[in-house]
C-alpha cells in the first residue's frame, strides 16, 4: 500500500513546485515579465501558496536561483568524482565549469544580478548568495586540490577564483544573444587553460554553479 504523504511532505512539495516556476520563468520570460501571478499558475497553486512561502518578490527570486545553484554544486561534485584519475584534472575542471555556465542556471542568476543594481531589497538576496557560494566553492576548490590550499596570501585563492569567474562570465555574456558568438569559444577556453597550466601554484580552478 502506498504511504499517505505527510503535510510536510506536501509543503515540501509545494514550495519545489513554486522554486522551479519562478527558475523556469526567469529564463524564459527575464525578470522583468516574471510576475507572482504567473508563478503560481505555472507552478499550478494559488496566489495564496506563494505568497505564503515568500512573501516578497524578491524572496521569491533569489531564493530560486539559489536552489538551483545547491543542485548545480551536487552535479559538479559527481562529475568531478567520476573523473578518470589519469585526466588532466585541470582540463576537465575547466570543462566542467563551462558547462554549468551554459546551462540555464546562469541565464537565471544575470537576470538577477543585473535587475539587483536598481532594486535594493533584491541587492541584498543576491550579495547573500554569492557570499555563500563563494565560500562553497573555495571549499570544494580545497577538497579538489589540497596541495594549493596553503600556498601565497589567505586571499590569493579567492583572488584565482574570481579572476576565472570574471573570465567565464564575460565569456557567457558575449555568448548570450542567440546565433551571435563573437570569438571562438573553444578558443577562448584553450586559453584559459593554458594560462592556468602555466602557473605552477594552482592546477585548476573548479567553479560549480553558474
Amino acid at each position: 500500500m502506498r504511504a499517505r504523504r505527510t503535510q510536510a511532505d506536501r509543503t515540501a512539495q509545494t514550495r519545489r513546485a513554486i522554486l522551479d516556476a519562478t527558475f523556469d520563468a526567469l529564463v524564459d520570460v527575464g525578470f522583468s515579465a516574471v510576475t507572482t501571478p504567473g508563478i503560481a499558475h505555472r507552478a499550478g497553486v494559488s496566489l495564496g501558496a506563494v505568497q505564503h512561502h515568500f512573501p516578497t518578490k524578491s524572496d521569491l527570486l533569489s531564493a530560486a536561483v539559489a536552489h538551483a545553484f545547491d543542485r548545480s554544486v551536487e552535479e559538479y561534485r559527481e562529475a568531478i568524482g567520476r573523473l578518470d584519475p589519469a585526466a588532466d584534472l585541470s582540463d576537465a575542471a575547466i570543462d566542467l565549469l563551462w558547462s554549468m555556465y551554459s546551462r540555464p542556471t546562469y541565464i537565471a542568476w544575470h537576470e538577477l544580478w543585473t535587475a539587483a543594481r536598481t532594486d535594493p531589497e533584491l541587492a541584498t538576496a543576491v550579495i547573500d548568495i554569492d557570499r555563500r557560494l563563494m565560500a562553497t566553492i573555495e571549499r570544494v576548490y580545497a577538497e579538489l586540490f589540497p596541495a594549493n590550499r596553503d600556498t601565497g596570501e589567505p586571499r590569493t585563492v579567492g583572488i584565482r577564483l574570481h579572476l576565472v569567474f570574471a573570465l567565464f562570465d564575460g565569456l557567457a555574456l558575449s555568448r548570450s544573444i542567440p546565433g551571435y558568438e563573437p570569438y571562438p569559444t573553444d578558443a577562448i577556453l584553450a586559453a584559459a587553460k593554458a594560462l592556468i597550466r602555466s602557473q605552477p601554484e594552482d592546477n585548476g580552478v573548479p567553479h560549480p554553479t553558474k
